[in-house]
């Protein structure tokens, strides 16, 4: 007798074995399907030979662009997955992919970097309020820890060989695929010995507590408060401090007495100090930061300088120099010089990469620490005082603002436009908007010749910027150096074994050596056989491949994992073999199985879409932004990146209601003419950024990786239906930054313009502003305002996004609609089981009215588009479906959590909502039932109502 167990086995590797399947032996022309890949690893993350073949799989053709665009798209859940699963993993797979991929892309590290700082805020000992905090995890703080150090590791020493591999190659002695296969095996053999240096944290996973006794610590008073109270009268306390990896660790007693962790502060860029003013006891200094403040009492001045001084060296040092005392000698004699002796010990170009890493998360904490500052001032006083917070601002010599991917173009943040501030008055928080004058184009100095490039991408220019190594680089004291020949790599083998309890563990690394100089005329670029060209040191190309081919095994498999199997990179594990072997018989012999609902659909492979890059034949400046730009020879170039038919006149008239007369291209020109540009030999673009804090934006990161990833199946379905996408980056659990959307306002805030129509609504706004409803301009204004209501309308009934009152959606001047704010999604909502929001979507009479009625012409498309759009959307539901369940998986999220939303209720609901067990047949009626449900609901008008009377939105 079958029983439900066995049919949910039967299921699930069903269900593997197609993921194995499109990952390994389908013709994915050339690509790696990377939604699959991070699938296929959550489904297996219970067995370490599939996650370990899949991670080698990733690391091989991370020289890809398409690859690395995927990595980063799915970096929350890899994140996600490297935080949160307790598998039973001898070594750290995922950890030793992320620390190859930093090494790879220093954007990618401090991504991730920034992920972790979040979780750490989350599973620390103590909340910022001084109380104990109820999601403390012992294991998952010291597992970031850990990660967060590896990282910075990783990124200041690189790959140390990668110079003389570059020297070879551009000797024509080695190819470009020798090239990969060797830089890639320098990249994993410094992430393996980067992690095994620390393999063993010095805090308990299970009790929190030391377990290197050596650590740097001893007895101090304290006294501790909130920034934003003030000391409350408390007894002095006697507490153990520890001081490891730039963070500060306190006990309430000693651990080797059995102490127990009470609460843990980061000391990166905290400030350190003696007591200001008239202190009220001998000795006494402070340690705080933006969350956590520290009063201390030592017993006497030598004791508090020798603190001070630790722990100002550990705030600004790197991780790479721990302050671990080898001896019970004076902390002030041993801990100190070590750190400088290793900083001195660092070639140039680590010295670069490290000062690079440091000065880019300054640079980010000090915009995001301007919203924290302007918190607490008095709320007339706000606008005042930001251009001078503004103007205050320190820009390193080489930052950027990390919106954007690796393979997006590199621009350098040159100076502040502190005139321009704009700031957000709000109860809770300052949002401010900052402008920068932004360079790309400049001369370097590793560029063969100093060469300029003006469409560098950000892992490029890092590379030449950072990457050089023309010092012959010695390895850190910790990795075991491999003997080096200066003639030719031309192999490399890994020796693994298994241990006792079944892990892999690496007992050797060799590199064969053997002078050669057969490098045949099909391995070197024909234009360029001398020389590697720019782009080819960081990206490759797809190598010409058989569509699939035989492994040893026989199996027949794809391209990409033939390659793998070839080149010794990784040896196929038994169930993914088996899985090959097994899908055609299993296809053969399906059986009616009831399948559960992520098993239920066939996946296709969607392309992730990134914002189109406009190319003029005249111009050979490429650009991924709207507004203008300054070219080296002084030039103005307007750059517009939509042509829909509206004519300029009309544009005219919008941009008085939207965008205050001057729209972003006028504006980012008229900013450049008035800037003081002293570098005359690089392109100059304005960008614009909004620094929050207090407000944990990891949640909205979230919907909108939910909303680009709709936007790329509508896309790859070629349906005309229009979302716009864009940059979230959560820095910490309370701060974090927003890409500025340039011509757009609130609907609010059009309702509440003096110009617009007392009487008519939005459709006497779309005919005062666009013209006649008989005119080219009113209908592609029409046809751009019911496109993205289509796609808003799909995503807030699929995501379930709520709070969707006019403050929360804005309208650009094509007429085109944009969702802001997520901080209600996955159906949870403002009263919750008392919201007034029980319709699909917002479909209010003045979107009706837009569109022209329930009989016109537009309306008809807007109901086909929806039902094609919801049809795709199912079709596609399997990534969507693994992309909840992964950050559903231990999650933080509101939406996630609690009674309401905990326990898989938001993944059921979402579920229900693409209506999986609806037969195809019925989905069209189904979809259209949803539209007339949505029509003009009585619960839409009075959540408008309620916005109206409390917060004062228009309707």
């Amino acid at each position: 007798m079958i029983t439900r167990e066995d049919l949910m086995n039967k299921r699930h590797d069903e269900f593997r074995n197609s993921l194995i399947n499109d990952v390994f032996v389908m013709d994915n022309e050339g690509k790696v399907p990377m939604d699959k890949v991070m699938l296929l690893i959550w489904q297996c993350r219970d067995d370490t030979g599939v996650v370990e073949f899949m991670a080698k799989f990733v690391a091989k053709h991370a020289h890809s662009r398409d690859v690395f665009d995927g990595i980063e798209f799915y970096l929350p859940q890899f994140a996600h997955m490297m935080i949160h699963l307790e598998a039973n993993w001898t070594d750290s797979i995922l950890e030793t992919l992320a620390l190859i991929i930093s090494q790879h892309s220093i954007h990618f590290a401090l991504q991730l970097n920034w992920i972790l700082e979040g979780a750490i805020e989350d599973y620390q000992p103590e909340t910022p309020e001084g109380k104990p905090n109820e999601d403390f995890n012992p294991l998952y703080y010291s597992r970031c820890i850990k990660l967060l150090c590896n990282i910075e590791r990783c990124v200041v020493y690189g790959t140390p060989r990668r110079h003389e591999l570059q020297r070879l190659y551009e000797k024509n002695q080695i190819s470009m695929d020798e090239y990969l296969i060797l830089e890639q095996s320098d990249a994993r053999f410094n992430a393996a010995q980067i992690a095994d240096n620390v393999r063993d944290s010095v805090i308990d996973s299970k009790t929190g507590l030391l377990i290197d006794t050596k650590i740097t610590g001893g007895e101090l008073l304290y006294k501790r408060h909130v920034r934003t109270s003030r000391c409350k009268t408390k007894p002095w306390k006697t507490r153990y401090f520890a001081v490891h990896e730039r963070m500060l660790y306190c006990y309430n007693r000693r651990p080797t007495e059995g102490g127990r962790l009470v609460r843990a502060m980061p000391l990166e860029g905290a400030k350190i100090h003696k007591t200001r003013g008239k202190a009220k006891y001998k000795h006494m200094f402070e340690v705080h930061n933006l969350h956590f403040f520290f009063r201390m009492r030592a017993k006497d001045d030598s004791e508090r300088d020798m603190w001070i001084n630790l722990l100002k060296e550990e705030s600004e040092s790197s991780v790479l120099y721990p302050h671990q005392s080898r001896s019970k000698t004076s902390l002030k004699d041993t801990q100190l010089k070590q750190s400088t002796q290793i900083i001195d010990d660092l070639n140039q170009w680590q010295k670069a990469r490290y000062d690079f890493f440091k000065d880019e998360r300054d640079f980010v904490r000090s915009l995001c620490d301007l919203a924290e500052d302007l918190r607490f001032k008095n709320r007339e006083e706000r606008k005042q005082l930001a251009p001078g917070l503004a103007k205050g601002v320190v820009i390193p010599p080489t930052v950027y603002v990390p919106m954007c991917n690796s393979t997006d173009i590199w621009r350098r943040v040159g100076s502040t436009i502190p005139e321009d501030t704009r700031v957000f008055n709000t109860k809770e928080r300052c949002p401010v908007i900052l402008y920068f004058v932004t360079k790309r184009g400049e001369k370097l100095s590793a560029l063969p010749k100093d060469k300029k490039d003006v469409n560098l991408d950000v892992a490029e220019y890092m590379r030449f910027q950072f990457g050089a190594d023309v010092e012959a680089a010695a390895p850190p004291k910790a990795m075991a150096p491999i003997n080096e020949n200066p003639e030719i790599f031309m192999g490399i083998e890994s020796t693994l074994t298994e241990d006792e309890e079944g892990g892999i563990n690496r007992k050797s690394v060799t590199i064969s050596m053997e002078p050669s100089s057969t490098r045949t005329q099909d391995d070197s670029d024909s234009d360029d056989s001398d020389q590697m060209s720019s782009v080819a040191m960081v990206w490759a190309g797809p190598s010409k491949q058989p569509k699939s081919s035989l492994s040893k095994s026989g199996v027949r498999v794809n391209a990409q994992a033939s390659r793998v199997l070839r080149e010794r990179f990784a040896k196929i594990p038994v169930k993914v073999s088996s899985s090959l072997r097994n899908i055609k018989k299993s296809r053969s012999s399906k059986q009616a199985v009831e399948k559960s609902m992520i098993e239920q659909v066939s996946m296709s492979m969607v392309p992730i879409v990134e914002t189109k890059m406009l190319e003029d034949d005249d111009c050979s400046v490429v650009s991924n932004l709207s507004g203008s730009m300054k070219t080296a020879d002084g030039g103005i170039l307007q750059i517009e990146n939509e042509k829909d038919g509206i004519e300029s006149q009309c544009l005219q008239k919008s941009k008085s209601f939207i965008c205050g007369n001057e729209t972003w291209a006028e504006k980012t020109e008229r900013l450049l003419r008035e800037v003081k540009d002293s570098s005359g030999e690089a392109t100059s673009e304005i960008y614009g950024v909004m620094a929050k804090s207090n407000d944990d934006l990891r949640q909205e990161m979230f919907v909108m990786q939910m909303i680009h990833y709709y936007k790329s199946v509508f896309a790859n379905a070629n349906l005309p239906i229009w979302l716009r996408t864009y940059r979230i980056l959560s820095t910490s659990k309370s701060t974090g930054l927003i890409e500025v959307l340039m011509d757009a306002t609130s609907i609010d805030g059009l309702k509440k313009s003096d110009k617009y129509p007392k009487e008519g609504g939005m459709r006497a706004y779309f005919e005062m502003v666009y013209g006649k409803p008989t005119t080219d301009s009113f209908r592609a204004a029409q046809k751009n305002f019911m496109t993205s209501l289509v796609g808003y309308s799909l995503v807030s009934y699929l995501i379930g996004l709520k709070d969707r009152h006019n403050g929360n959606i804005m309208i650009d001047l094509r007429g085109h609609l944009i969702h802001i704010d997520f901080g209600f999604a996955m159906g949870m909502a403002p009263g919750h089981e008392f919201s007034f929001e029980r319709a699909p979507f917002k479909l209010t009479k003045d979107y009706m009215d837009v569109m022209g009625g329930k009989d016109s012409d537009c309306f008809k498309e807007f109901r086909r588009l929806f039902v094609e759009g919801f049809k795709a959307a199912r079709a596609n539901s399997q990534i969507a479906l693994g992309l909840v369940e992964i950050m559903m998986y231990k999650s933080n999220f509101p939406c996630f959590t609690g009674s309401r939303y905990g326990g898989g209720i938001g993944s059921k609901r979402f579920q229900d909502r693409l209506m999986l067990r609806v037969e195809e047949q019925y989905i069209e009626i189904r979809a259209n039932n949803l539209i007339d449900t949505a029509i003009n609901n009585k619960g839409t008008k009075l959540y408008d109502q309620f916005q109206k009377l409390t917060n004062g939105y228009e309707i």
